[in-house]
């Protein structure tokens, strides 16, 4: 047991990648019930910053830049200045650890990897179960000494806005698409390779067949290098598709799947922003891990072709892209049915 129980600040590391970041927000929520008197800061990049504006168990957020020796420097200096009672580090690195300890935290939690044992002044020894559960139960891990009991994991959980909402909804009614317009997003691009992808003319019509079901419009999201696939679906999908690649931040984009009705994804980060807003949401997953990465709520549903190849966690598919061309646009659109039909939809 570590014997400081109510830090005056406990730092958080985030993870660096934006689904993964929201797989911490469990952690945030324990950590945030754990030590109630704490000021709770969160440190991370820009790129998965931002999605915690606004989030109720975070105090302060910082921005760092530790690809540079400035930016570890400027965090160290900052750690000292602060000195911090507490600190966790949700990523793996060495790195991570190295500039906590630079940085003066009190007490340093994180899994003894990488060569960073002695960095840590408590740390979590790895068990190969550790590696076979969801990437949610990892984090939380590190604040078992805290707990009293067990108890469930809590949700995912990002916030939006009443702004961000009403400033989409204007974006959206440039669009065509209404307030009471049934919205289709789709997501048909993934980073780490082009073996997370399913077929962008099997995304649009699964897309389709709901636009004209509902008597809605489609939505492809991405980012700027991903309008190119993002505009292949929009062809095949006709004129109920808009092609929003490149045209939302990280902040819109998340206030569009609020809104959405339905989100057709890859496991992707958007797939798990989709998960902690609660948006319906079907993911296709092949090369990737299910087990441990799947997006978690009653409104998510995987569909996956089960080949004995999966999840084999490669950029590119070496064979025939096997695990992808397996999902059937049919299984898809039953999977989006029996959710809507579930969530009242």
């Amino acid at each position: 047991m570590i014997e400081q129980d109510r830090p005056d600040v406990v730092v958080i590391r985030l993870t660096n990648w934006v689904g993964d970041c929201v797989m911490n927000t469990p952690f945030l929520t324990r950590a945030r019930a754990l030590f109630p008197s704490s000021k709770i800061l969160c440190v991370g990049r820009a790129g998965v910053i931002n999605l915690l504006k606004n989030h109720s168990a975070v105090d302060e957020t910082w921005v760092i830049n530790d690809k540079t020796l400035a930016g570890c420097q400027e965090l160290v200096g900052k750690l000292r200045r602060l000195r911090p009672a507490l600190g966790f580090l949700l990523p793996n690195s060495f790195k991570s650890a190295l500039l906590f300890r630079g940085g003066n935290v009190g007490k340093t939690v994180g899994y003894a990897r990488h060569g960073r044992r002695l960095l840590l002044t408590d740390p979590v020894t790895l068990r190969p179960e550790d590696l076979a559960t969801h990437e949610v139960n990892y984090y939380l891990r590190l604040l078992r000494p805290w707990e009293k009991e067990r108890i469930p994991a809590p949700p995912l959980h990002l916030e939006v806005t009443g702004e961000e909402r009403e400033e989409m909804a204007g974006w959206l009614e440039k669009q065509g698409i209404g307030v009471d317009d049934f919205v289709v997003g789709v997501n048909p691009a993934a980073l780490y390779g082009t073996a997370k992808r399913w077929l962008p003319e099997r995304f649009a019509e699964a897309a389709a067949h709901f636009a004209n079901q509902k008597g809605g419009r489609v939505v492809v999201t991405g980012l700027p290098t991903e309008r190119d696939v993002a505009q292949a679906v929009c062809d095949a999908g006709g004129s109920a598709f808009i092609n929003g690649a490149g045209e939302m931040s990280l902040r819109q984009l998340m206030a569009f799947l609020a809104r959405a009705d339905l989100y057709l994804t890859n496991d992707s980060g958007a797939m798990h922003i989709a998960a902690a807003l609660g948006t319906p949401l079907i993911a296709i997953f092949g090369s990737t891990d299910w087990v441990t990465t799947a997006p978690i709520g009653d409104h998510c549903r995987i569909v996956r072709a089960g080949m004995p190849c999966a999840p084999c966690l490669l950029r590119d598919c070496p064979i025939d892209h096997r695990c992808m061309t397996g999902v059937s646009t049919a299984m898809v659109i039953d999977a989006a049915e029996g959710l809507l039909e579930a969530v009242g939809r």
